[in-house]
C-alpha cells in the first residue's frame, strides 16, 4: 500500500499543520511575557499578541451573535472574532478543514496517534456500540455552549459580558489557570494525552465541540472528497488509510461530520481522480481541484478572512496597555471572577441606564 506521506497534498497539509502550530507556540510565548509581566507589575518588553484570542472561543461567539444581531463588531477581542469567522469559512467552503489543516490540537493529537502506533503497533478502535455514543459527547458538549451564548442571555446579556472586566482579561485569566494548574488539571491532561496515544484523535473524535460545529457546518461544503465508481477497483485502501473510520470506498461523495478533508484517502487511492476533492456535479462536469491545491485554498481562505478584518481595522481589541496594567495588578480581586465580572457590567449597565431617565427627566 502506498504511504500517504508521499503524497505532494499530505506533505503540503503537514507543512500548514506544523507552521501554524510553529506560530501558535510563538503566540503563546510572547503572550506569556506580556502577561507575567503586566501581573508582576512590570512594563512588558513585548506587545500583546492579538492572537492570542484565539483561544477565547466562548467571548468570540458571543461577538459573533452580536455582530449577526447587528449590533457591529465588539471593540474588545477582534481578533478572536476574526479568527472565528476565519475557522468558520474555510470549513465550510472545504468541509471541516480547519481540524486537519491548521488547527494546533489537531496536530498535536495527530502527532500523539502517529506515535502510539509506532510504539504499539497500531492504535486501538473503540468497537461501534462504544464509539457511536462517545462520538456524542461532542454534540452534548456544543449544545450547551450554544444554549449558554444564544438562548441562556438576550443580546444584552451577551454585550454585558463582552463588557465585563471579566472578558476584558480573559486572555489572562486562561494563562493563569494554567500556567498554575490543579492537581484536577493536570490529571485531565494526562489522561487526554494519554488516551491520545492509545485512541487516535481522541480529543478531536469524541470531546471537542469547535470541531462538532465545523463537522455541522462541512455538511453543506461545496468541496468534498468524491469518489468515481465508475473508475473504483474496489481495494478499499481509502478506507484503511481514513483517520476518521469512515467507509470510503462505498461512498460517492463523502459528506459525513466526521471528514475533515485530510485526503489521507486520496492520496491512498492507487487510481488517478478516482478520489478526488469535488464540488458536486454541475450539468454534466464536476468541478475538481488538485490534491495539493486543495490544502493551499483551505489556509488561504483562513489568510484572506484574517487579512481582510486586519486591513478594516478589526483586529487589535481596544483595551489599552494603560487599562490592562490597572486591570491585571488586580486580576484576583471579584470583578474579575466569571461571576463577579458579570455582575459588575450588570450594575454598571443599570446604573447607565438609570442615569440615562434621570437626564430624560
Amino acid at each position: 500500500m502506498p504511504r500517504p506521506m508521499r503524497s505532494p497534498a499530505i506533505r503540503a497539509r503537514r507543512l500548514a499543520q506544523v507552521g501554524f502550530l510553529v506560530l501558535t507556540v510563538a503566540v503563546g510565548v510572547q503572550f506569556s511575557f506580556w502577561a507575567l509581566a503586566r501581573t508582576g507589575g512590570r512594563t512588558p518588553v513585548v506587545g500583546r499578541p492579538a492572537g492570542v484570542e484565539g483561544f477565547l472561543p466562548i467571548s468570540a461567539l458571543m461577538s459573533l451573535r452580536l455582530w449577526l444581531a447587528g449590533q457591529g463588531i465588539h471593540p474588545v477581542h477582534q481578533a478572536g472574532l476574526a479568527i472565528l469567522v476565519a475557522v468558520l469559512t474555510m470549513s465550510t467552503l472545504v468541509a471541516k478543514s480547519f481540524c486537519s489543516h491548521l488547527c494546533p490540537i489537531g496536530t498535536v493529537s495527530e502527532a500523539l496517534g502517529r506515535l502510539g502506533a509506532r510504539l504499539l503497533g497500531r492504535c486501538w478502535l473503540p468497537p461501534r456500540w462504544l464509539d457511536v455514543p462517545l462520538r456524542g459527547l461532542k454534540y452534548a458538549l456544543l449544545s450547551f455552549f450554544a444554549w449558554a451564548t444564544w438562548v441562556a442571555l438576550d443580546v444584552g446579556g451577551v454585550r454585558a459580558f463582552l463588557d465585563s472586566p471579566y472578558n476584558r482579561v480573559a486572555d489572562t485569566k486562561m494563562l493563569l489557570f494554567f500556567a498554575h494548574p490543579s492537581r484536577l488539571t493536570m490529571a485531565v491532561l494526562g489522561v487526554l494525552v494519554v488516551g491520545s496515544i492509545l485512541v487516535r484523535d481522541l480529543w478531536c473524535r469524541y470531546l471537542c465541540p469547535y470541531g462538532a460545529l465545523l463537522g455541522l457546518l462541512g455538511r453543506a461544503a461545496p468541496l468534498k472528497v468524491t469518489r468515481d465508481p465508475a473508475t473504483c477497483t474496489d481495494c478499499q485502501r481509502c478506507t484503511k488509510v481514513c483517520p476518521a473510520r469512515l467507509s470510503v470506498h462505498a461512498m460517492v461523495r463523502v459528506g459525513s461530520v466526521e471528514c475533515t478533508s485530510c485526503q489521507d484517502c486520496v492520496a491512498a487511492c492507487p487510481v488517478k481522480a478516482c478520489l478526488v476533492v469535488r464540488s458536486p456535479r454541475v450539468g454534466t462536469r464536476h468541478l475538481w481541484v488538485r490534491p495539493a491545491l486543495v490544502v493551499g485554498l483551505a489556509v488561504g481562505i483562513y489568510l484572506g478572512v484574517t487579512t481582510f478584518f486586519r486591513l478594516g481595522g478589526h483586529w487589535r481589541g481596544s483595551v489599552s496597555e494603560q487599562e490592562y496594567a490597572q486591570r491585571l495588578r488586580e486580576i484576583d480581586s471579584p470583578p474579575y471572577t466569571h461571576v463577579g465580572g458579570m455582575a459588575a457590567a450588570e450594575t454598571e449597565r443599570s446604573e447607565a441606564s438609570l442615569a440615562r431617565s434621570h437626564v430624560a427627566r
